[in-house]
C-alpha cells in the first residue's frame, strides 16, 4: 500500500476483497483508515457459527490438496439442481481448473493432477473464525464501506455479512447488496455482471445516490 500510494502520489486508495482477502483488506483499513478510501467485502467472511467449523483431528501439514471434481462439487454446493446446468457459462470451469493448475507446478504433474491449497488461511480460521476471536475491529473502520454476497454462498453464508453490517458503526455510508442465483465463486457466473457493476458503482459514486446507511 505504502509503495503504490507513493508511487501514484496518493493519500489513499479503493480496497476490495474477496473472501479471506476481506479479512486482509478490512483488516488493513481498520489499522490504516487514513489511508483507505473506499472498501468493498466480497463474499466477507465473518465469526464461523456451524458446529462443524474448526474440528481436525491431526496437525495439518503446509498445503492440502484438491482435486477437480471436489474442485466442482464444492462450488455447486447449495445450488438447487435445476439450476446447476446454466450457472457456468460453457467451458468456463474448465478454463478456471486449467488456470489454476498452471500456478502451481508440482500438484499439476500428479496423476491425477491437483491444486495444492496452503493451510495458513485454514489455521487462522480455526483459531481465530471458528473460536469467536476476530482479527480486526470493525468499529476502527472509517471509510464507506460495501458489503456484497451471493444468495447460494455456502464459504460466506449470509448470516456473516448481516452480523457484520451492524458493527461497521464508524463509516459514513455503507451497503449491504445480495446477488440473486450465485455462489462464491459469482465473479465467474452466468450473474457476474451485476457484481461487476455493483462494485464499479460503488467505487466510482459512491452511495450518493441513495439513502446513506441503507440496504438494497
Amino acid at each position: 500500500m505504502n509503495h503504490i500510494l507513493a508511487r501514484r502520489s496518493l493519500q489513499k486508495l479503493d480496497l476490495l476483497g474477496w473472501s479471506w482477502g476481506t479479512v486482509i483488506a478490512a483488516g488493513y483499513a481498520a489499522a490504516n483508515p487514513t489511508k483507505v478510501q473506499r472498501l468493498v467485502m466480497y463474499a466477507p467472511l465473518w465469526l464461523i457459527e456451524t458446529a462443524s467449523a474448526g474440528k481436525v483431528s491431526a496437525p495439518q501439514g503446509a498445503y492440502r490438496t484438491v482435486l477437480r471434481d471436489a474442485a466442482f462439487n464444492r462450488w455447486m454446493t447449495g445450488v438447487p439442481e435445476n439450476k446447476k446446468g446454466d450457472l457456468i457459462p460453457t467451458l468456463w470451469f474448465d478454463q478456471w481448473w486449467e488456470a489454476n493448475l498452471e500456478t502451481d507446478p508440482v500438484g499439476s504433474k500428479q496423476t491425477p493432477p491437483v491444486l495444492r491449497a496452503p493451510n495458513g488461511v485454514f489455521e487462522d480460521r480455526l483459531k481465530f473464525w471458528a473460536s469467536g476471536k476476530p482479527t480486526y475491529d470493525p468499529a476502527k473502520i472509517t471509510s464507506p464501506v460495501l458489503l456484497i454476497h451471493a444468495e447460494w454462498d455456502q464459504e460466506a453464508p449470509a448470516y456473516m455479512s448481516r452480523t457484520l453490517f451492524p458493527l461497521l458503526v464508524n463509516v459514513p455510508e455503507k451497503l449491504y447488496i445480495v446477488i440473486g442465483e450465485g455462489t462464491h465463486f459469482v465473479m465467474l457466473e452466468k450473474n457476474r455482471m451485476q457484481l461487476f457493476r455493483e462494485v464499479q458503482t460503488f467505487l466510482d459514486e459512491g452511495v450518493g445516490a441513495t439513502t446513506p446507511n441503507s440496504n438494497r
